[in-house]
């Protein structure tokens, strides 16, 4: 039996309002341009040799490059930057001079609203689980062999995708009533990729998927038995089987949480060639390995997507203190998972008359993104190296944040603000200056141990709040033996066992009773902090930065 490739996403070609070709995105990259060579050859003489690519993404998704080209690519209408990528969703339309490529995912398209109650549910399987239905099958050897002949078919390192289509080509030959076979996976944002596709019959596109189907197989998480599938007849077409399916079976994949990750069906379209239900009992217990084999792919992408997290944000750190003669530096940081959205920060700033010279002024900051974990991460990735730039090439702390603002602002991120505060040390005038945009003002503990909040009158809204938001830094003098302590709020939130936080006034009075200098305040923090939460995990950041001069001072 002869089964089509795995339907991918694809460009659809249109050249004065008429369809030239589909092209189908395989492998990572494609490249468009004039050159003979290219993945899209287009004999234009206004068109690039390398004109642009599109990218496939380690999680599915893509996006086009404009690679530096002469006429400029545009995405729906927004003409690209050269290398700056831009992500394309269903529908989106590339102009390359006056050729257009619409982009079409490869996802399962579900019947619209107009959809007529005419498929008729045969046969249903709420228990799921493998053993039970190889048990119940009508040929248990039969079943327990096309189990593992799936999972072997799972096996081996190669991509998900590849994967699936070997296990979807194996379904077929143990059910062999099937026409077509596919997987498709169900996304967080409600999508539902293709992920493997097969037919009898050679390349089809992408299925249409009863509005039946949909919910009794993900939204109920059950196995079903169908006839005469029948979708909106707006996706009705020559080159899907979905026009005239009459016998089906669907089956989810559940997570191990019981929630379903995705879907596999068996169709066809022969009145005569019915499945049974023993088939879908059967399916029903190969969708098993098939969602562990899913679920655990997403898991991998995920493990490696914190570990790339957190190698870059350990990049992002400092790799050494300030070394300033009569002043001490000291900090902790400490996420509340493997990635965070506190950042901390030494910069030196540049004298643009002796860039050679020693700094003679430092920028101290933190950072700290509402919310923590990767999202959080992602973000104080993005604000911090824009941050340091501006701070090392000597703008002052409120004009920084200022720009930071309205960058941000125009980046459309919403609900994900960033409180920060930012302060320049001048060690020759021992003076700091300090700006602060919704983040907890700076202690500093004075001569004779008195603690002073080092409120900024200047201070504005968190960074993302107002695109038109004014900061001012507010300056303050350091006499010998004084310490500035800059923290997040997740020093002060740390929760102990009876849900009591740790709290500003505790952080004072431990602050005003602490001798010495910044690293023994620092860890005298750290030392209460430990006793408050005792062994409990924090629910948020933590960061602390102390700074501060030494007692021989001059």
């Amino acid at each position: 039996m002869f089964f089509g490739e795995s339907v991918g996403a694809t460009l659809e070609m249109v050249r004065q309002g008429r369809t030239e070709r589909v092209i189908e995105l395989r492998g990572n990259d494609l490249h468009i341009g004039r050159h003979p060579l290219v993945g899209v050859p287009i004999d234009h003489p206004k068109v690039s040799l390398y004109h642009a690519r599109i990218e496939r993404r380690f999680d599915g998704s893509y996006r086009v490059v404009d690679l530096m080209s002469k006429n400029a690519t545009h995405v729906d209408g927004v003409r690209l930057r050269p290398f700056e990528p831009t992500e394309v969703r269903e529908g989106s339309r590339i102009r390359i001079v006056d050729y257009e490529f619409i982009f079409h995912e490869p996802a399962a398209r579900v019947g619209g609203p107009n959809e007529v109650a005419r498929s008729t549910v045969l046969g249903a399987v709420d228990d799921l689980s493998s053993s039970g239905l190889v048990q119940r099958a009508a040929d248990p050897a039969e079943a327990l062999r096309g189990v593992i002949e799936v999972v072997r078919a799972l096996g081996g390192a190669s991509e998900l995708d590849e994967r699936l289509a070997r296990a979807v080509d194996g379904l077929m030959t143990i059910l062999p009533r099937a026409e077509r076979g596919f997987v498709a996976t169900a996304e967080p944002d409600g999508s539902l990729p293709l992920r493997a596709c097969r037919t009898a019959r050679g390349p089809a596109g992408p299925p249409v998927l009863s509005r039946t189907l949909v919910e009794e197989v993900l939204r109920k998480g059950r196995a079903v038995l169908i006839k005469d599938v029948y979708v909106d007849e707006r996706f009705k077409d020559h080159e899907s089987l979905s026009a005239a399916i009459r016998t089906a079976v669907c089956a989810p994949l559940l997570g191990r949480d019981g929630r379903a990750v995705g879907m596999v069906q068996l169709d066809g379209a022969s009145p005569r060639e019915r499945f049974r239900e023993e088939d879908l009992e059967l399916l029903a217990a190969l969708a098993v390995p098939i969602a562990a084999a899913v679920e655990n792919d997403r898991l991998q992408r995920e493990r490696a997507s914190w570990a790339a997290a957190a190698e870059i944000q350990r990049a992002l750190l400092p790799r050494s203190r300030p070394a300033v003669p009569g002043y001490t530096f000291w900090e902790f940081y400490r996420t509340a998972e493997d990635v965070g959205g506190d950042l901390y920060d030494y910069i030196a700033v540049e004298d643009p008359d002796a860039p050679d010279a020693a700094p003679a002024r430092w920028c101290v900051t933190l950072g700290d993104v509402a919310g923590h974990g990767m999202s959080a991460a992602i973000i104080m990735a993005g604000v911090c190296p824009e941050v340091r730039l501006l701070a090392r090439a000597g703008f002052p702390p409120a004009e920084v944040l200022a720009d930071v603002n309205r960058h941000y602002y125009d980046s459309g991120i919403v609900n994900r603000f960033v409180t920060m505060v930012l302060a320049e040390v001048d060690p020759a005038a021992h003076r700091v200056s300090i700006a602060v945009a919704g983040h907890p003002a700076p202690l500093a503990r004075r001569a004779g141990g008195r603690v002073e909040v080092l409120e900024c009158p200047g201070a504005g809204p968190p960074i993302g709040v107002d695109r038109e938001a004014d900061y001012r830094a507010a300056d303050f003098d350091l006499a010998p033996g004084e310490i500035v302590v800059a923290y997040s709020d997740g020093v002060v939130d740390a929760l102990d066992a009876e849900g009591a936080a740790f709290g500003l006034d505790r952080l004072k009075d431990l602050l005003a009773r602490t001798d010495g200098g910044p690293d023994h305040v620092g860890e005298a923090i750290l030392a209460a902090l430990g006793e408050h939460m005792k062994d409990r995990p924090p629910l948020d950041d933590l960061s602390l930065v102390c700074f501060g001069r030494g007692s021989e001072a001059a």
